[in-house]
């Protein structure tokens, strides 16, 4: 027993110290719960419950800040904020919020056409096809459909059930190989307008194809997606204002990369 002794008195001392220490002036840090803080932690409440704070919960809400000051302080103090990836993501995240919030005003109309003609790619939709199809498991059956419809027969009574829809509107190539599996408007044929062609091989099996009509390229008018454009020129104007907040700080730093 005798041996615990020196271990116990130690630790007495050392908590001792610890108190003492704690209470010197000297090294206390000053945390002010500014009065813009206060409201701050008001309003964040208020957002989130849907109710004005409480003189009860405005004064817990301070205490819990208080808190994790304390501790913010002291983590950045043992240095715990480094080589740490979430931490760097995050401030990375606050600073580029900040580089892309500022002050903006609603562009008016005239703003908004100019971008839409300096962004036409983007507002144009590519050459697009409607088409009925008909679907079969094996390649054999459709040979024996297709062999149907030149005798005559009607379209509607050849095609077996699937998941797949009779008739597609308005599809781009993109949007048919979404569908089909890619690669598979390679095999249309374009230039055959409503006579159908096939078998054509899918993921889902064998298909013949009718041709109804092809859609041009066609630029969206200004009109129709008014509220698109205002948000995608918002969009432009906030990477702009990140990439030139980069480029101005860039400029602050001698960059070395040192190699191997």
């Amino acid at each position: 027993m005798a041996s615990k002794y020196p271990l116990f008195l130690f630790s007495i001392l050392g908590l001792s110290l610890f108190f003492f220490d704690s209470l010197s002036k000297d090294d206390r840090q000053e945390i002010t719960v500014t009065l813009s803080q206060q409201e701050r932690l008001a309003t964040l409440w208020e957002t989130q419950t849907g109710y004005v704070a409480t003189p009860e919960q405005l004064n817990s809400l301070v205490t819990n800040w208080i808190e994790e000051e304390i501790l913010y302080q002291e983590a950045l103090k043992l240095g715990l904020d480094d080589q740490d990836s979430i931490v760097r993501r995050r401030l990375i995240q606050k600073l580029s919020f900040i580089a892309e919030s500022g002050p903006s005003e609603p562009a008016d109309r005239s703003i908004l056409q100019n971008f839409h003609q300096e962004n036409l790619d983007s507002y144009t939709l590519p050459e697009r096809y409607t088409f009925r199809q008909l679907y079969f498991e094996t390649e054999a059956e459709a040979d024996n459909a297709l062999l149907s419809l030149k005798n005559g027969k009607d379209f509607k009574t050849l095609t077996e059930p699937s998941m797949l829809n009779s008739e597609y509107a308005y599809n781009s190539e993109l949007e048919i190989n979404a569908i089909f599996g890619i690669g598979f408007f390679s095999s249309f044929d374009t230039t055959r307008l409503n006579l159908w062609q096939g078998p054509l091989a899918s993921g889902f099996g064998f298909h013949l194809i009718d041709l109804i009509a092809l859609h041009e390229e066609e630029v969206t008018p200004f009109e129709n997606i008014q509220g698109q454009i205002s948000m995608d020129y918002q969009r432009d104007r906030e990477e702009n204002a990140r990439n030139n907040f980069i480029k101005e700080l860039t400029d602050k730093y001698t960059i070395t990369i040192e190699s191997k």
